[in-house]
């Protein structure tokens, strides 16, 4: 998502979903462990988001949300198809 604009915590939630979604069909130990560190990742910045209409979270953080929503988006396309 080249041109994505962070959307707030809607964002955040949107992408937290995808992940539990994505960490509840995996069966390698390894990537449960990466989805589950990003879920933690997702859900700090999420209530940083919430309580603080100000915060902006780090362009490196960005940029993975921007990845999940992409992946997100992609499955949801999958599934229409």
């Amino acid at each position: 998502m080249p041109d994505y604009a962070f959307g707030g915590p809607a964002d955040i939630d949107r992408a937290i979903a995808f992940m539990v979604q994505l960490d509840n069909e995996q069966r390698n130990a390894l990537a449960v462990l990466e989805i589950d560190n990003a879920i933690e990742e997702l859900q700090t910045e999420f209530e940083k988001t919430s309580a603080d209409p100000a915060y902006r979270p780090t362009n490196d953080f960005i940029a993975r949300l921007s990845g999940y929503l992409q992946m997100a988006d992609d499955s949801e396309n999958r599934k229409l198809v």
